[in-house]
């Protein structure tokens, strides 16, 4: 064997390993699905329902305010999933669904955009203490406050979860949840009119 000949074959080892490492590598990889959050077409607006809000923008804790879907395991761990994704953040995403459904709950005229409300009109103001799957359930908690005339503030903590299938894309929850809390708010307006 001519020095050539190994010198040839020890570098042509290497770079034919690396080679189908990559393959098999690029081969294996997850194809990344990304998901729109839309508001609940089954809703119905509710009769009696008069009561004229401003709603303004929800606010997530850091962690949910993402483009990747995350999974909480236990108490201390999240996972991140990289295969599935809001298109927009999942806060825009989570405003968007629950302004819709409130508006098909309450009527369009009825939900008032942030800064278009008038004196004296209530102000919704929600935030998201929890809105993820935890293990096998998907859980969904909302703090709201409604600023009424003068400093009146009324307080309501909502919640609703539901057990998962495994392996099923986590949108189909978020669109029940946004779509159960909504009735939930919707209720809650209703009773303090």
């Amino acid at each position: 064997m001519h020095i050539q000949d190994y010198t040839m074959k020890k570098f042509h080892l290497p770079l034919i390993l690396l080679a189908a490492m990559l393959l098999i590598g690029c081969r294996s990889t997850t194809k990344t699905r990304i998901f729109l959050l839309t508001g609940d077409e089954s809703l119905q607006r509710l009769n009696s329902s008069n009561v004229k809000f401003e709603l303004r923008p929800i606010t997530l804790p850091n962690y949910l305010n993402r483009r990747e879907f995350i999974k909480r395991i236990g108490d201390d761990e999240i996972q991140i999933l990289r295969s599935w994704l809001w298109a927009e953040t999942s806060e825009h995403s989570i405003n968007a669904a629950l302004e819709q459904n409130l508006k098909t709950l309450m009527g369009e005229d009825n939900v008032l955009p942030y800064g278009a409300a008038s004196n004296g009109t209530p102000v919704l103001f929600i935030t998201v203490r929890n809105l993820e799957v935890k293990d096998d359930k998907f859980i969904a908690d909302f703090h709201c406050r409604l600023k009424t005339q003068g400093k009146n503030t009324l307080e309501k903590r909502l919640f609703w979860e539901t057990a998962v299938e495994s392996e099923v894309p986590y949108i189909k929850y978020y669109k029940k949840a946004t779509a159960e809390i909504a009735r939930q708010i919707a209720a809650w307006l209703l009773e303090n009119q």
